[in-house]
Parts: structure tokens; sequence; C-alpha cells
């Protein structure tokens, strides 16, 4: 055995002994592991793995579990007690390999003794069918596997970073370049850009929406398992003109039925959206159609009406405008911002609180900004779509006007700085940018104004965006 591996694991021993260890179990082969008190976490792409990493005493050395990370990355992770070896997407261990260990060198390595339950033999670890070998031997530690940052990096090709601030290990995968393909989506539901319709023959203006299961990034590095519309969370923007006649075609892709309700449309009943009232809910794989003409100008959204707390608390809903008829007497601004307030259980079930609150899908600090000129006004057009908060949203710098509430318009508008949304409530405000500077818009309910729950170092997340006035 090397003396830098000797090295570590008396390191990583004294650290063990002062942090509360990890405890380990192996049963039948299977490798389990539970955290103690003082043990290091680590999140792929922002999901908490289960079970912990380890330090050594000069934070040279990173050692992480094996299994967990490379099941939460997709791949099959198996355990081989014939070879005392570790599988990784492959289905035996090869053959006729020279670096394998036979019965007698495995106990003659056994027999070198342990330090405190680690075992001292080097474990094989086997990637996509090849012998992989490691920079430093993986540590057996009742028969669960730590292995290094750089073995982790090399087999499921990701990042591993320290995080100092938050104490937690960070693995990022290939797959946060996700966030990147969202942001054209994102950008386009922050200023209500809707979909570009079918004209049919009959004059309908047609729209094609898939209910389907897929990633999304709340924030860059953290990405989920979200119920989409056409593969966004939320879904794209459904914009018409008062009086269209609109067809909407919903295609059913995800593991169980759904149905969509459109919230605060005035249309027949046979069109609500409700399963087992006004309609029969959409089987897998089936399709269905609503029909309605927009009946009056205002914020409103559509959102599944199945399974509400999973589909919805998940992104499965978006924002619906029905803009005016041209009319002189119409007030006109010069921006207009949609912003759908929800969040998602990255990290939590879907009956407890979500740990990334959303505005159109992304945490803050990767949430849009409002970009305006000094003297310019601004309509921002608010829907709270969480399936169980209320959100106090606060202008610092200036107060705003409450125009509309629930796709209506007030008979008087009132004058405020903060406006408390309740579930399923829009409002629309309206300012003038009249102070020059970089203003803060955010839910006063500081709790969520976190990411996964923490404030790392006094940075806020969440239910923010930024008012940017410039000259």
């Amino acid at each position: 055995m090397s003396m830098k591996k000797m090295g570590l694991l008396a390191a990583l021993f004294a650290l063990m002994v002062q942090v509360s260890p990890i405890l380990s179990s192996a049963h039948g082969g299977e490798m389990h592991e539970e955290d103690g008190e003082g043990s290091v976490k680590v999140m792929v792409d922002g999901r908490m793995v289960e079970g912990s990493a380890m330090i050594s005493s000069d934070m040279s050395e990173l050692m992480l579990p094996l299994r967990s990370i490379g099941e939460i990355l997709g791949s099959e992770v198996r355990w081989d007690a014939e070879h005392q070896a570790v599988l990784i997407n492959s289905a035996f261990y090869p053959e006729n390999n020279s670096n394998s260990m036979d019965h007698s060198a495995h106990q003659e390595h056994q027999s070198m003794g342990d330090m405190g339950n680690m075992m001292m033999h080097p474990t094989p670890i086997v990637l996509d069918g090849v012998l992989y070998q490691a920079d430093m031997d993986p540590i057996r530690m009742n028969g669960s596997l730590l292995v290094s940052s750089d073995t982790i990096e090399k087999a499921f090709h990701v990042q591993v970073k320290w995080n100092k601030a938050l104490s937690k290990v960070q693995i990022i995968s290939s797959a946060t370049a996700q966030f990147e393909k969202e942001q054209e989506q994102v950008d386009n539901a922050f200023h209500g850009i809707g979909m570009v319709p079918v004209i049919a023959a009959d004059g309908a203006k047609e729209f094609h929406l898939t209910a389907e299961i897929g990633p999304w990034s709340p924030v860059k590095g953290v990405v989920t398992n979200a119920w989409m519309f056409n593969g966004q969370a939320p879904g794209p923007v459904i914009r018409v003109t008062e009086g269209d006649r609109v067809r909407i075609k919903l295609d059913n892709k995800l593991p169980e039925p759904t149905a969509i309700h459109w919230h605060g449309l005035h249309l027949p009943n046979g069109m609500d959206g409700v399963p087992g009232l006004t309609q029969e809910t959409v089987q897998v794989g089936d399709n269905y159609t609503y029909e309605f003409v927009a009946s009056h100008p205002g914020t409103f959204m559509y959102h599944s009406h199945y399974d509400d707390m999973k589909q919805i608390g998940n992104g499965l809903y978006g924002a619906f405008i029905i803009d005016p008829k041209s009319s002189s007497s119409e007030t006109k601004y010069d921006h207009d911002y949609t912003m759908m307030l929800s969040g998602f259980h990255v990290n939590t079930s879907d009956e407890e609180d979500q740990d990334y609150y959303t505005i159109n899908g992304r945490s803050y600090p990767d949430t849009p900004s409002i970009i305006v000129k000094k003297g310019e006004t601004v309509r921002i057009r608010m829907a709270n779509i969480d399936t169980m908060e209320v959100h106090t949203m606060h202008l610092h710098g200036m107060d705003f006007k409450v125009i509309a509430k629930d796709g209506h318009p007030v008979k008087e508008p009132q004058t405020m700085n903060t406006v408390l949304i309740g579930p399923g409530e829009t409002y629309d405000i309206a300012l003038t940018a009249d102070t020059i500077g970089s203003w803060m818009f955010h839910c006063h309910i500081l709790d969520h104004t976190m990411n996964a729950g923490e404030m790392a170092n006094g940075e806020m997340g969440g239910l923010i965006t930024i008012l940017k006035v410039t000259e």
C-alpha cells in the first residue's frame, strides 16, 4: 500500500473520531450509508446525495460516496461480491484481467488489519466494462465505497467543487447545460411573448400543449425533474386578443392522467378542465382539445387540475394573457412584464415547503432583471400559482399602483410598495421608473428569498428580481 494512502487513511480516521463518522453497514452485498453528526454533505446538481464525504485534516484530499453519486447521475452501480469489486454501467467483471486479485491475495491484504473498520486492500472499479485505474485506491468502510474526487470527475464527466461558504461538496454535471438551453424560454415568459398560433380554416387560433416530465434548472448548477408544458416550466405564455376563438390541443405524455383548467376565464362548462366534474381525465398517451372564445382582457393562468400538489407544485402551469381590442382610451406602457410566482421541490416532498421559490421557473440570482430607462412606464403582471404559499411582493425605492386584480381593472388604482398575493390570485401593477439605481423587488416572507433553505454569507435567493433604472 502506498505511503500516500496510509497517510490519508490516518488523517481520515483522526477526522472521523472528531466529527462523528459516517456509519455504514452491508447487507447481502448492498452498500448503505447513514450520516453522523459533522459529516460533509454532497449535492449533485443541487440535489442532496444519500451519504457523506470525508475530507482529510489538511483539506487536500476529498473522498466521496461512489454508489449514491453514480445512481443520482443515472448510472447503474452494483457490488460484485465474487471479485470484491464495484461495477459501474457494467454487466460483469472483465475476465483474465492481470490486475484482478485472487482469493489468497485478498486474504493477505485483509490480514494487514483495519483502521476504524476501513479495509486496506484495493477495491477494483469496473467502468463501462473496463477496469478503471483510479488515481487513489478506493476506501471501503463496512461495505460502503469512498473514492477520490478525481475518480468521480473522470468516471461521470462532472465537476467536483468544495463550497466553503456552505461547507458542502457540489457536483455539477453536464445537465447544467440545460440552464443555457432554457434561457430563451425564460426570457419569453418574462416579457409576455406568447406562442405563435396556427390560424385554422375557420379562423380559430390553434395552440398545441404537450404535458411531460423533463429536466429544469431553477438556478445554474441545480437540475430538477419538472412537470412541464412543451419542455418548459412554467409552460409557454398563451397570448390572444379579446374575442379570439381559441383551440388548444393537449397531449398527455406524463406517467399519470392530467387535465387543464383555464383559471379566471369565462368559458363553456365543458371546457373548464376539472376531471370528474366537467370532463374525464386525459389518460396517459391520450389527447383532448379545448375550445372557447377569449371573453375579456386581463392576466390569467392555465394549470393542471389533477394531482394538483404534485403537478402544479412541480411546474405544470403557464400564463394566459388576453389583450384588449385596440382602443384609443387604452393606457400604453413602455414595458410589459409577466411574473409567475411559484417554486420547485428539489430536496423536499410535494407536501413540504418548496426549497427553491421561483419567478418564471428561475430563482435569484438567475431571475431576469427589469431593465428600463428613467421616466419609462412599466406594467408588471404577477400571478401566484403556488400551491400553498402567499407572497408579499415589495419594491424598493419607489411606489407602484395596483391597476388590475384577477383579470379585472380596479376602479381606483391604489398606490403601494408591497402587495399580498394569495395562491390563485393575479395582480397587475404599474409604475414610472423615476429613480436611477438598482432596486430590489422581492417577496417579504424572508424564507422565500433563500435557495435550498439556506442563506450562505447573507446571499439571498428565491423570489427576487432587480429593477434597474438607467439614464
